[in-house]
C-alpha cells in the first residue's frame, strides 16, 4: 500500500489476518491487488480517507454474503466486496474493473466509481464524496 492508501487507512478498524486465503468467490476469481490488501488485513470496517465509511467483508464470509444479496442473480459476473448501507463495493472479473453499486437502482446508473484498480478505486470514492 503507498503511502496516500496508507493514510486513507489511518482510523480504518481492520480485521486480524485470515488463516487461509479465497481467490474466488462462487467461481470468479478475485484480483491480485485486492488479495494483497486482504492477505494483510482481512477487510475491516470504519473510516476511508477524508470523505467515506464502509467496510471490506471478510474472505471467509464473502461466499456467504454474494449468497445473501443473490449477486450471481441481481448483479451477474461480479462479486461483492463490502460497502455501506445500501452501497455495495464489487468487482467484475471478467471486465476487469471495481465499481459501486446502488443497491436499490437496476437502472443503468446502478454501476459507478468504476476503476481499474483496487487503490484507485478507493480514491475515486473518497474524492466522489468531496
Amino acid at each position: 500500500m503507498n503511502a496516500d492508501i496508507k493514510d486513507m487507512f489511518r482510523e480504518f478498524d481492520f480485521n486480524e489476518k485470515p488463516e487461509v486465503m479465497i481467490t474466488e468467490v462462487n467461481g470468479a476469481l478475485l484480483p491480485d491487488d485486492y488479495l494483497d490488501f486482504m492477505r494483510d488485513h482481512n477487510g475491516g470496517e470504519g473510516p476511508l480517507g477524508e470523505n467515506n465509511y464502509g467496510r471490506f467483508f471478510r474472505l471467509e464470509e464473502l461466499e456467504e454474503i454474494n449468497n445473501d444479496y443473490d449477486v450471481p442473480n441481481s448483479w451477474p459476473g461480479y462479486v461483492v466486496i463490502g460497502g455501506i448501507d445500501d452501497t455495495l463495493w464489487a468487482y467484475n472479473p471478467s471486465k476487469g474493473i471495481y465499481c459501486q453499486i446502488d443497491s436499490c437502482n437496476i437502472d443503468d446508473d446502478t454501476y459507478y466509481t468504476i476503476s481499474n484498480c483496487f487503490e484507485e478505486f478507493l480514491i475515486k470514492m473518497d474524492e466522489e464524496l468531496e
